[in-house]
């Protein structure tokens, strides 16, 4: 593990001179650097040193694997010893293509008379973390010193998995010493006047199937289960087969709880080297969220049996295996949700616990022991994360950030004795 502070020099001296105060220019800034997972995210650690240089806090690099860098911002209460909120973002985004029918280049962030932001990261994650700097930054001009610390964490790879950022990040000495007490993570939008609050995640489990078979001609005409092809039929049938069934369950869900369903999906299929030839291997690859009821034994006995059934010569390799973490308590003795609670009613907003159909980084931070609520405040916004046309209105943005103000300042102000000494009680498992 490589453990760098920050020092903000003359490069990063020279960028806050150029910092706009106005949020939704400071949004437009970070969306225009393309931080599409993969790419060379140093212009993004530069943007951030040079936030941190123009508020005065520090900041420090963490890379566990050569650049993906993970950034924690500090900005220390009237007492450290109490434990601290984390405010959690992502810096990487998920690919993005003007010829895939954008209206605008996804990486401008070109805003319309009417106000709406395009550009990759819009709603996924970018403006929250520009609203919790923007919020932090409101908080300190109005001289008031939060009882709790804050840090503002940037993760590299949350759209790959988190395996380099996060995963690693809350097994650290560094993790462990900022004593968190709440993390705060991402949630989505949606088309409605509600702002939901992912109080669980589902865990994520990504499978590759590699069927080997009888290769030749293509005028060759073996028996179909001796072929790889063939064998891939039988996966694919037996595992779409379960996907239908949870296809059903899936539409007995509430907005509220996707948590009842496990969704598969088959996402690649590659095999074949020329249209005359019979290939002896083809590979695919699923992706699989587990209900939150699900027992990964259980699962993990029933995936290896359908590749049993499959027949000879086929292998299983899990890409992803993530255990299943716990619940967030969503319930008033929660201090943490109780502060969350009062913020929406003084923000005059509706929010609602909910288990989203996906996965955050939060999933990581509870599996380790800390409560976590994935929050983003976009209501009445329709839901376009990873989509084409991705966009966010700058009101809606500008709103969230007095809402962030509310919820950071509530969370940090309370007082040590509302609190327990074991944050696992605000947890709970929802596997029997």
């Amino acid at each position: 593990m490589i453990s760098v502070v920050l020092v903000c020099g003359l490069f990063a001296a020279v960028l806050t001179e150029d910092i706009p105060s106005d949020p939704v220019e400071l949004l437009r800034q970070y969306v225009q650097i393309n931080t599409t997972t993969g790419n060379d995210l140093s212009p993004a650690v530069e943007f951030w040193t040079a936030l941190a240089e123009a508020e005065g806090v520090p900041i420090t690099q963490y890379e566990f694997e050569e650049g993906y860098p993970v950034l924690v911002l500090k900005w220390e209460g009237a007492d450290p010893s109490l434990d601290a909120i984390m405010l959690n973002s992502h810096m990487d985004v998920v690919p993005a293509d003007e010829a895939d029918g954008w209206t605008y280049p996804p990486f401008e962030a070109f805003m319309t008379d009417e106000g709406d932001i395009y550009g990759r990261g819009t709603q996924d994650m970018k403006s929250v973390a520009i609203q919790y700097y923007d919020a932090l930054r409101r908080i300190k001009a109005n001289n008031v010193t939060l009882l709790r610390t804050v840090y503002m964490t940037l993760m590299p790879d949350e759209e790959i998995g988190g395996e380099y950022g996060m995963i690693p990040f809350v097994n650290t000495t560094a993790f462990y010493n900022m004593n968190v007490g709440i993390e705060l993570d991402e949630g989505t939008s949606y088309d409605i006047p509600i702002i939901p609050v992912f109080y669980q995640d589902k865990s994520v489990w990504q499978i590759q199937v590699d069927c080997y078979g009888v290769a030749g001609h293509g005028s060759t005409f073996p028996a179909t289960n001796s072929t790889a092809t063939g064998k891939c039929r039988n996966v694919i049938d037996i595992i779409l087969a379960y996907r239908d069934e949870q296809y059903e369950l899936s539409t007995q869900a509430t907005i509220a709880d996707a948590g009842i369903y496990t969704s598969v999906n088959l996402n690649k299929l590659n095999g074949g080297t020329a249209n005359n030839v019979l290939p002896n291997h083809v590979s695919l690859t699923f992706d699989m969220r587990l209900g939150t009821r699900v027992k990964e034994s259980e699962f993990q006995a029933m995936v290896e049996s359908w590749i049993a059934q499959a027949g000879d010569n086929v292998t299983l390799t899990y890409i992803s295996k993530n255990k299943q973490s716990p619940a967030t308590r969503v319930s008033l003795d929660n201090p943490y949700w109780a502060a969350i609670v009062a913020a929406a009613v003084e923000q005059k907003i509706l929010i609602l616990p909910i288990v989203p159909p996906g996965s955050t980084d939060a999933r990581h931070v509870r599996s380790e022991g800390t409560p976590a609520f994935g929050f983003s405040p976009m209501p009445n916004t329709p839901l376009l994360l990873h989509s084409v046309d991705e966009h966010l209105n700058a009101q809606t943005f500008l709103d969230g950030i007095n809402i962030y103000q509310q919820i950071i300042t509530n969370l940090a102000s309370i007082p040590g004795s509302l609190t327990t000494a074991s944050k696992s009680s605000y947890l709970y498992s929802t596997v029997e």
